[in-house]
């Protein structure tokens, strides 16, 4: 049973005073009954929007409409937020764009379970006295750990929503569930709907699939559904491409899931592990081999990020990342030229290649167990040296470099901080003003 807040079990009791039950519905039922931690409660029940907001002001709660046509209201109740929606049924034209063409509402939970999307998502409890509701046999769908969808005919429910191929995918992975057969075969059969839906509505699935557990598997579905060519095409060209035994056991494809499984669980980091050699089958067609690959990739990821709609900063760590990956492959820099480039790089970027260098190797198969130690320690000693990282971090200016050395504005001066800060990286002890304004001479 879900324990919800004093006054919403007073809100719900007040209700059904009135013959009205409130309902908690969906994932914050299901995972309760998996014992998983709850974080958002979604509410449902007869009551039409306007009939809600009368009855929550009555009771001093803030409530006001979010979606007329659906019927969503939002609640904010001890300072926490509650969406409700009236029970109802739709109805869809052809495609996959989640639009519905009509809305009706409905007074019971047995006619709204069946617009949902799977039955273990289909789950009302009470909230006044933790009845619970099934009109679509989803307690044992949890009990058995599979994923099936609310309608007989698995395809109803796909072709309403091409999105549901994608959180079929997600749920299976973060619940740890099989998918039910004629539900997988139904999600295969529907995956060019995928086409119709918008790529930001993809971005928001993807990104929960990416930072979620068990993304090897999610991906490895996402890829046998055929959801991939609607979602990321680019990473289709590397599917099947071989690569050399004496370092990889995998094809590519399946080595950008490895290492994507082998990075943090946070979205810039599995990005970086799902896209650093995307630029492999390119390279290979056009020179025969895949030395250039960092360089295409670069540029690969970038358009695949664009098309998604993520933020300009994601994308440009995620493409830096993808450009330096190849660094010092064969690990024989020297320590002086290992702190000049991380310095060059940046904090964030280091850190970044850093995990990548771990996350590419281990995701390669044969040294599962590796860790760049010698490259992190390096790093954090230089972090403890409080070594600069930007020029911005050197004790000297822009200014005071021109009035020192009498020089007028420029690249030069541009060039002059950058060789400067490559020496503190080595020395950080000379990050001092005194000591810089001499150095200064030997940079012109």
């Amino acid at each position: 049973m879900l324990k919800l807040p004093a006054a919403l079990q007073a809100f719900a009791n007040a209700l059904e005073r009135e013959g009205v039950t409130l309902y908690a519905v969906g994932g914050c039922v299901r995972d309760a009954l998996l014992n998983r931690a709850v974080h958002d409660v979604d509410l449902a029940s007869r009551l039409r929007p306007d009939e809600l907001i009368e009855r929550a002001k009555a009771n001093g709660i803030e409530a006001r409409i979010v979606q007329q046509t659906l019927g969503t209201v939002l609640l904010s109740i001890d300072g926490t937020d509650f969406e409700h929606t009236t029970f109802r049924t739709e109805s869809y034209g052809t495609g996959g764009t989640h639009r519905p063409d009509a809305v009706r509402f409905s007074d019971s939970p047995e006619t709204d379970a069946f617009r949902r999307d799977f039955s273990v998502n289909a789950l009302y409890e009470s909230v006044s006295d933790g009845t619970l509701v099934d009109p679509t046999g989803g307690r044992a769908d949890l009990e058995r750990r599979v994923l099936r969808t609310t309608t007989k005919d698995p395809a109803v429910i796909l072709r309403d929503d091409g999105l549901r191929i994608l959180r079929l995918v997600r749920f299976a992975a973060s619940l740890d569930f099989s998918v039910d057969p004629g539900t997988w075969e139904a999600a295969k059969a529907n995956a060019a709907l995928l086409k119709d839906v918008a790529w930001e509505r993809k971005r928001q699935e993807l990104d929960r699939i990416l930072t979620g557990p068990r993304v090897f598997d999610a991906l490895t579905m996402l890829r046998d559904v055929g959801a991939l060519p609607y979602l990321l095409p680019e990473l289709t060209a590397c599917d099947g491409v071989e690569q050399k035994k004496a370092y990889h056991r995998y094809d590519v494809l399946t080595h950008l899931f490895h290492t994507c499984e082998n990075t943090p669980q946070e979205l810039g980091a599995r990005l970086i592990g799902l896209l650093h050699d995307v630029g492999k089958p390119e390279a290979l067609m056009r020179d025969g081999k895949m030395y250039a690959h960092d360089v295409y990739g670069t540029e690969i990821a970038r358009t695949m990020l664009e098309r998604l709609r993520y933020p300009n900063a994601l994308i440009g760590r995620v493409c830096g990342a993808i450009r330096i990956h190849m660094f010092d492959l064969t690990e024989e820099a020297g320590d002086a030229t290992l702190r000049k480039r991380f310095a060059s790089f940046g904090r964030e970027r280091t850190e970044d290649l850093i995990m990548i260098r771990e996350a590419d190797v281990r995701g390669s198969g044969i040294r599962t167990g590796f860790v760049a130690e010698r490259w992190r320690g390096i790093y954090e000693q230089m972090l403890r040296e409080r070594a600069p990282f930007s020029e911005s971090e050197l004790n000297v200016s822009g200014e005071d470099i021109m009035r020192e050395l009498g020089l007028p504005p420029g690249e030069r001066i541009g060039r002059i901080k950058h060789r400067l800060l490559l020496r503190c990286a080595v020395h950080p002890e000379e990050n001092r003003r005194e000591i810089l304004l001499k150095r200064m001479h030997d940079c012109i």
